[in-house]
């Protein structure tokens, strides 16, 4: 049986029950009765016979279940209803720490903290009759508490806890909170092997944790550091996991944290649409439930996938509102990605420029740096390719040698050793470390973005090599025979009247081959040659299936290569050819 469930005392010989308490434990029963009646409307007929037979065996149990099946506002209520009845102290303190749980989730902060002192401190006779298991579970909620009011606050009360233990004694509820909130806390210091060893900890004693929601927060928090390190199988293990902890017992609206863990995990992958599914669905359960304190990382989460889809405008909407909702609450899930997707909105709407008038403030200090590149494995290189493009190589250096030494901190860590030679073999131009880093890559944007990096550099080294050698959006001009004229004369040669349209040429002795060639083609190959063959340019593409234009190039490439052909009109005959005899690579949009 759950440690903190309680069923009403029914077991004691008539003779010595006392009266009073058998007439509070009939209006206890009423009082949740009729709630659970109120609430369970909005449930299936599952989930209104899950809280009847709740309502008999385990009325803690009842109170998370309406906290899941309707809000958190509503339960709340329930429960300062359930306090003013003059239940038996063992369950009026079983109801308190509830109460903790049930604010810290509503976002509440402040009020659950100010709860739990009260529990804790309420004198000497109720202390006395505070149950071991229950002064536990408050004092993991006020662990828990002070690292979302404040990090450094619970920095210092999760290393004083941890200093305190004896290691002979079986860890106990608050030094299993205070090792998940020192897993975050290093993890941020740039220590991710550090940071996995406490949550593998934390994880391993979640058993001693009274209540189920921190139980499975602890196995949450172990799946965070897991998509970390790359570890996607484990990850997805650890979740099923922390679900099946919650199983029957409604969650107090759990169910939002655990999505916002799936959608992190499902992201890194590259299950884009499923990623933004889980997380859309979390982010409107959680508003309907009032579990406020998880909408501004849910926000955070669709604002990163808006970005990855394209959607820029979108984006910088979720980043207003993440904005909004951390302004008004009294406490936050620490998170750098809040920082990470509004940098890069404005970089997509402003320019690089303005990125790095925002940058420069906000991670001057190592340790924001360390907190964003352990926790993004692509977000160094962006700040290499962001400074470059802005002209100011000492970010670009900076952000190299930080991505460096986080790797060298963190050895056997793939995804840092990843970011690292990204990074650095974008600094320098290193064609072959970029080819690594697309391969090495766990994470799918970014190993993307290594690709891109890589055909962004092929094709310059191509244009300064030879400006009309290069894949343009127009066909290549023809070059005049004898020595190659220098560059103001080439500029000088350029036409100044628009180019003629070209018509399309009759089929050549070469087309039978380079159809044999296209079934070398991929998938998105293919889809590349049928926009092009539709007359749009490489930046009509790259908005077409969601990427940059130096994609779209280097993908060309690909196919002239594959195919043997040499120019977009050759293609444009060919490609307009497969896609009558493969009617289903016909304009096949994002992939």
């Amino acid at each position: 049986m759950n440690p903190l469930s309680l069923s009403l005392p029914s077991a004691v010989p008539a003779s010595t029950a006392d009266p009073l308490i058998g007439i509070t434990e009939k209006r206890a029963d009423s009082t949740l009765l009729s709630s659970a009646r109120l609430l369970a409307a909005q449930g299936s007929a599952d989930q209104i016979g899950a809280l009847l037979r709740a309502l008999v065996t385990d009325p803690l149990g009842l109170l998370r279940a309406l906290a899941s099946v309707g809000s958190l506002d509503r339960a709340v209520d329930l429960l300062g209803t359930a306090l003013t009845l003059g239940l038996p102290a063992e369950l009026n303190a079983r109801l308190r720490c509830l109460l903790v749980e049930l604010r810290l989730a509503g976002g509440d902060v402040r009020l659950a903290l100010a709860t739990a002192e009260e529990i804790l401190g309420r004198g000497t006779a109720g202390s006395a009759e505070l149950p071991d298991t229950v002064r536990s579970a408050v004092l993991a909620g006020r662990a828990f508490g002070r690292y979302f009011q404040d990090a450094d606050r619970g920095r210092r009360h999760a290393e004083s806890v941890l200093r305190g233990y004896d290691e002979r004694i079986t860890p106990d509820a608050e030094l299993l909170a205070a090792t998940a909130v020192l897993s975050d806390l290093v993890l941020a210091d740039g220590r991710l092997a550090e940071g996995l060893r406490l949550a593998r900890s934390a994880a391993a004693g979640a058993s001693a944790m009274p209540s189920p929601v921190w139980r499975a927060y602890l196995r949450l928090v172990l799946a965070d550091r897991l998509v970390d390190v790359g570890a996607h199988a484990e990850a997805e293990s650890t979740v099923r996991t922390a679900v099946a902890d919650l199983t029957g017992l409604g969650g107090g609206g759990m169910d939002s944290v655990v999505a916002l863990h799936r959608a992190r995990l499902l992201g890194h992958r590259g299950r884009l649409a499923e990623a933004r599914d889980e997380a859309q669905q979390a982010l409107a359960a959680a508003m309907c439930r009032g579990t406020l304190l998880y909408v501004p990382p849910l926000l955070a989460t669709l604002g990163e996938l808006a970005l990855r889809f394209g959607d820029h405008h979108g984006a910088e909407a979720f980043v207003r509102r993440y904005r909004q909702a951390l302004a008004d609450g009294a406490g936050r899930m620490p998170s750098p990605v809040y920082d990470w997707v509004e940098l890069q909105v404005t970089a997509a709407r402003h320019g690089a420029h303005a990125a790095l008038e925002q940058l420069e403030p906000r991670y001057s200090d190592p340790a924001s740096r360390a907190a964003l590149f352990t926790r993004q494995p692509g977000a160094a290189a962006w700040f290499v390719r962001t400074a470059l493009e802005a002209g100011d190589p000492h970010w670009a250096v900076i952000a190299a040698q930080e991505a460096e030494r986080l790797a060298e901190d963190n050895p056997g860590i793939a995804p840092l050793a990843a970011a690292a030679g990204h990074a650095v073999s974008l600094l320098h131009g290193d064609p072959d470390g970029l080819v690594r880093a697309a391969t090495d890559h766990g994470h799918h944007w970014a190993r993307t973005a290594a690709a891109e990096d890589l055909a962004a550099l092929l094709d310059a080294r191509s244009r300064r090599r030879d400006p009309f050698a290069t894949v343009t959006d127009a066909p290549p001009r023809p070059r005049p025979a004898g020595p190659a004229p220098s560059t103001a004369v080439r500029a000088a040669a350029v036409p100044a009247t628009p180019t003629p349209v070209l018509t399309l040429p009759a089929p050549d002795p070469g087309a039978r081959a380079a159809e044999e060639n296209a079934d070398a083609l991929s998938d998105v190959e293919r889809t590349v040659a049928h926009l092009v063959s539709q007359g749009l340019t490489n930046q009509q593409v790259a908005s077409r299936i969601h990427r940059s234009p130096h994609t779209v190039n280097y993908h060309l490439r690909n196919i002239f290569r594959k195919v043997g052909l040499s120019s977009r009109v050759d293609l444009a005959r060919h490609a307009h050819l497969w896609a009558v005899d493969r009617p289903g690579i016909a304009d096949l949009g994002m992939y």
